[in-house]
C-alpha cells in the first residue's frame, strides 16, 4: 500500500518528494494514488503546460512527464481537487548506488573503522550546493512492494555524515566537475548477495540459483536470499529514471566466482531493462585486498579475477581497481574517498565524455617471452606507468612444476610494458600479480590509479 506524502488526497511514494533531483532530459513515469475516478492534474513549474489523467477504481494513476535540461529549483503541483505541492525540486544527474557493506559504510565511518579524510567533507557540506541524498531503508519481501521508506535530504553536515561514503564521494566529484545538480539514491545492505538484488524472472534462467527457498515462512538471512531485496528496495522505484549505477558488492559471493560470472551480467541486463535504459552505464568496484581466511589464500584473488574478466564481457561497464585501498585486518577499508573518486573518473570520462581524465589503472592485455624475460603489455598505460626505475612488488611466476616464486619486475622505460623474470624459472608457464587475498603491489598508471590483480597462462 502506498504511504502518504503530505496531507492532501493525492499520495506519492517516498521517492517523489521535496528536495528531490530528477534526471535531466528524461521521461518520468510519474505515479501515485488519489480519490478513485478523479481527474489528477500535474503541473511542473519548468513548463507552461500541464498533464492530467483519471485515477482508476482503486485510485491509482500514472502519467508521463518530460524533464528539461539541468536547473531549478522548481515546484510540481499535483491535484485531484486538493493540491499537493512538491518544493525545491532540482533537475540534473541521478545515480543509483547499491551493494553491500562497503557501499553502506557512511562518510563518518563505522564505529572503530574510520573513513580517512572524511571530516573536511562533512564540515564543508552546504545545503546551497546542489547535491541531494536519498537512502532506501533496509527492507525485504517475498513479493514486490509499492513503496520504500526514505526521504530526500539536502547537503547538510549531518545528512552527509550518515550517507554512503563511496556514493557521496562519487557524487561530490561529479557535481564539482559537471557544475549541475546531482542526486544520489543509496540502496544497499551489508553482507547482501547479488541474487538478493535480482528479480525472480531473471534468476529463474540461472539453474544454479535455488528459488525454492522462497517458499519458506522464515528467513534468517534475507539479504542473502534471492529476490527479497529487489522486491522491497528496488521494485518500488520503477519509473524513476537514473543516469547510471555504481555498485560495490561481491564479498558475500566471493566463495563462488563461477556463479557470479553468470549473475553479474544478468543483474546488469535486468536493471537496464528496469530503468528503461538499455545502454545504462554500470560502474563497479573490485573487492579490496583483505586477509579473509588467510592473507596468502587465493579465494578473494580468484573473485577479483572474475571481476576483471567481467569488464571485458559486459558492455558499457567499468571497474575501479583497489590494490592500494585495502586493509589486511578489516573488510571495510578506510579509503572510500579513493573509491568514490575513481568511480567518478569512469563516469566523467566514459558517460559524460570529458577528455583528459584518466579513469582506469593498468589492465593486463598480453604477454610474450623475450629471451629469458617475460614481457607483459597493459592497457590504460599509454601515458606512462610508475614507479619507473624501481623494482615492482607483487609479481610471481611459475614453471612447469606449478610452484610460484616471487619475480623481479620492472617497467620498460617509457612504455606500457613490464619485464618479469626469476633466474630459477627458465620456462615460465604462468604469471600473476597481487594474486593473494591480501598483498600489496605498487604498479600504477601515471596518475596513481593502481593496476588490477591478474593471472595469465603463458603460451610458448
Amino acid at each position: 500500500m502506498l504511504s502518504v506524502y503530505g496531507e492532501a488526497k493525492v499520495k506519492l511514494i517516498s521517492i517523489w518528494g521535496d528536495n528531490m533531483v530528477l534526471q535531466q532530459n528524461a521521461e518520468l513515469q510519474f505515479c501515485g494514488t488519489a480519490t478513485p475516478g478523479k481527474n489528477v492534474v500535474v503541473k511542473p513549474s519548468w513548463s507552461k503546460s500541464k498533464s492530467s489523467v483519471i485515477s482508476d477504481v482503486s485510485g491509482k494513476w500514472s502519467l508521463k512527464l518530460r524533464t528539461p535540461s539541468a536547473g531549478g529549483p522548481y515546484k510540481i503541483s499535483i491535484s485531484d481537487g486538493e493540491e499537493l505541492l512538491l518544493n525545491n525540486v532540482l533537475i540534473g544527474e541521478v545515480w543509483f548506488c547499491s551493494g553491500q557493506s562497503n557501499m553502506e559504510m557512511p562518510v563518518k565511518g563505522f564505529r572503530g573503522q574510520p573513513v580517512y579524510g572524511c571530516q573536511p567533507y562533512i564540515a564543508a557540506a552546504n545545503p546551497q550546493r546542489p547535491i541531494r541524498l536519498f537512502t532506501v531503508k533496509r527492507d525485504w519481501s517475498t513479493t514486490p512492494k509499492d513503496n520504500v521508506e526514505g526521504h530526500w535530504s539536502e547537503n547538510t553536515p549531518e545528512d552527509v555524515s550518515l550517507f554512503s561514503a563511496a556514493a557521496y564521494f562519487f557524487g561530490e566529484q561529479l557535481q564539482k566537475t559537471l557544475g549541475i545538480p546531482v542526486g544520489l539514491i543509496h540502496c544497499s545492505w551489508s553482507a547482501s548477495k547479488i541474487e538478493a538484488w535480482m528479480d525472480k524472472e531473471t534468476l529463474s534462467q540461472i539453474s544454479e540459483v535455488n528459488l525454492s527457498v522462497l517458499n519458506n515462512k522464515e528467513f534468517s538471512y534475507p539479504n542473502g536470499t534471492p529476490t527479497l531485496l529487489h522486491n522491497a528496495m528496488v521494485k518500488p522505484l520503477e519509473g524513476f529514471p537514473v543516469k547510471g549505477v555504481i555498485w560495490y558488492q561481491g564479498e558475500a559471493n566471493s566463495n563462488n566466482p563461477a556463479l557470479y560470472k553468470k549473475l553479474f551480467p544478468a543483474l546488469v541486463s535486468q536493471w537496464r531493462t528496469f530503468f528503461r535504459s538499455p545502454d545504462m552505464p554500470f560502474y563497479y568496484v573490485q573487492i579490496a585486498p583483505w586477509q579473509s581466511g588467510g592473507k596468502d589464500l587465493l579465494d578473494w584473488a580468484w573473485f577479483r579475477q572474475c571481476q576483471l574478466e567481467l569488464m571485458n564481457e559486459v558492455p558499457n561497464v567499468g571497474m575501479v581497481t583497489t590494490t592500494d585501498a585495502g586493509s589486511e585486518k578489516f573488510i571495510h577499508p578506510p579509503y572510500k574517498i579513493k573509491v568514490g573518486e575513481r568511480l567518478a573518473y569512469w563516469a566523467l570520462a566514459k558517460t559524460y565524455g570529458i577528455k583528459g581524465i584518466s579513469y582506469s589503472g593498468p589492465i593486463y592485455k598480453s604477454c610474450r617471452m623475450n629471451g629469458k624475460l617475460l614481457e607483459i603489455t597493459f592497457d590504460y598505460g599509454a601515458d606512462g606507468m610508475i614507479p619507473e626505475n624501481e623494482e615492482l612488488k607483487g609479481f610471481e611466476i611459475a614453471g612447469s612444476d606449478g610452484n610460484f616464486l616471487p619475480a623481479y619486475a620492472e617497467i620498460i622505460n617509457g612504455t606500457s610494458r613490464v619485464k618479469v623474470w626469476n633466474d630459477s624459472v627458465s620456462v615460465p608457464t604462468e604469471v600473476r600479480y597481487c594474486f593473494r587475498n591480501y598483498i600489496e603491489g605498487n604498479l600504477c598508471n601515471n596518475v596513481g590509479i593502481p593496476a588490477s590483480p591478474f593471472r595469465a597462462e603463458i603460451k610458448q
